[in-house]
């Protein structure tokens, strides 16, 4: 590449950085860290416990799965301390969540004690960060930017994805035992403390913490940091869906009808996701039979393909409103998982997990988009924390244990068949939510109606 075009290019991506605040950047590399010394450890959790315990895997599903069900009444609460005390306590108690259960796992021998410590990660941890990093990315990027500002940090959270197995492989190959990858991993999280109480700053706008929204000002995260940025029009149409001030707390959630039909919807295409750590593993390895290995390759394959693709996926969509975005998400994830089923092992088989990868790469940042342009700014960490709870029901919760009773009443075809019915129905279902009213979120690139 020549030089003055390589100039060229570097000052467009400056320009291109530069609309997205600094603060914005800190939780991008905060959210990569988090996810790499995460990662390093995570994937081989369920290994460790059967292995200290001596427990089959059905107890050591019932650890992963129960705690993270018992803990999904916690998102609600994650939502209301992160509108009152602020979004950067509710990330706080993320990552002490996160560095209790690595650093205890790597000595812990007991199950209540095992219990206890998976619950701090399962419903203290990674849910917490979902509500947190959410809500931050609401306050900081100016409505038209959000789906790419979102997709960005699931560009982070792939890539953390990515390289942390990959180092844990390299770590494990050089003989290291398995509890070390837990103390690393335990260690990293309590640096992700660290640099979130050092570098982040609180980003609730100043009046959010007193209740009410100026009429004049979209409650964007810039004013927290000092800046305003006028847009009324928002405003009438969201005090009518607020129930003109009645309705406080999560009655102003409950009350907004447009947001519990997403989140009823968006369960279809979260239970599709909640296979791929449960029933496609099954699947690919022995009805397709690919070696565990392949399996494991075949993964990150999947991550790299996210990582790729997020980014780009999101602009390349950007004109379509936001429900035609996540009905098309809908859609991959019904086909790309579907179909896994009625291909042979080989080529095919990658490009319906490049599809399912595809599907992750739109579905987190445009969903997110959508519920922040749902909510007002004193309710935003509510509305976070309810999509969260949604978003752990169907992907934690619902898809792996409708998913294996489907499979073994079924069988193979049978599932995935009635899984393509569920993407597609998805679909079909999240452009009604346009009828009678204004779009909830503003296409991308775009800027609200006036």
């Amino acid at each position: 590449m020549p030089q003055a075009a390589r100039n060229t290019r570097i000052q467009k991506l400056r320009r291109q950085a530069r609309v997205f605040p600094r603060q914005f950047w800190l939780l991008i590399a905060g959210t990569f860290f988090y996810l790499l010394v995460t990662s390093l450890a995570f994937p081989f959790t369920a290994i460790l416990l059967r292995q200290r315990l001596g427990v089959s895997m059905g107890v050591v599903g019932a650890i992963m799965g129960g705690t993270a069900l018992v803990g999904l009444p916690l998102q609600l609460v994650a939502g209301s301390l992160s509108d009152r005390l602020g979004r950067r306590a509710v990330m706080i108690l993320c990552a002490a969540g996160s560095t209790i259960m690595y650093g205890g796992l790597a000595f812990v021998h007991g199950l209540w004690p095992a219990c206890l410590l998976v619950f701090c990660d399962r419903a203290l941890g990674w849910p917490m960060f979902l509500t947190a990093s959410n809500t931050m990315v609401a306050d900081l990027v100016r409505p038209r930017l959000r789906p790419e500002g979102y997709s960005l940090v699931r560009l982070m959270i792939g890539a953390g994805e990515v390289v942390g197995p990959l180092a844990a492989a390299g770590l494990l190959a050089a003989r290291c035992p398995l509890p070390v990858l837990f103390v690393l991993a335990g260690a990293g999280c309590f640096g992700f403390l660290v640099f979130t109480l050092a570098a982040l700053k609180e980003t609730r706008p100043a009046h959010a913490a007193h209740g009410r929204t100026p009429a004049a000002y979209e409650t964007d995260g810039v004013q927290a940091l000092g800046s305003a940025v006028p847009s009324p029009a928002a405003q009438p149409r969201r005090r009518r869906r607020a129930g003109d001030g009645q309705a406080t707390g999560y009655g102003r959630v409950l009350a907004d009808r447009r947001f519990l039909a997403f989140c009823a919807i968006s369960l279809l295409p979260l239970f599709i996701f909640g296979q791929m750590y449960a029933s496609l593993p099954v699947l690919v390895t022995g009805t397709l039979h690919v070696q565990q290995s392949t399996w494991a390759l075949l993964m990150s394959f999947m991550a790299v393909v996210v990582v790729l693709t997020q980014y780009p996926a999101i602009r390349l969509v950007k004109r379509l409103d936001p429900m035609f975005q996540i009905a098309l998400a809908s859609a991959l994830f019904g086909l790309g998982l579907g179909l896994t089923a009625f291909v042979p092992a080989g080529a095919l088989l990658m490009l319906t997990m490049a599809t399912l990868a595809l599907a992750q790469a739109l579905f987190g940042p445009v969903s997110s988009s959508i519920v922040a342009g749902m909510a007002d700014v004193e309710v935003r960490g509510r509305y976070m924390g309810a999509w969260t709870l949604i978003w752990s029901a169907g992907q934690q919760a619902i898809g792996p244990m409708l998913g294996g009773v489907l499979f073994d009443r079924l069988g193979a075809h049978g599932t995935y068949g009635l899984i393509i019915a569920v993407g597609l129905t998805g679909a079909c279902l999240y452009p009604l939510l346009r009828r009678g009213g204004v779009p909830v979120a503003a296409p991308v690139g775009e800027s609200p109606p006036a």
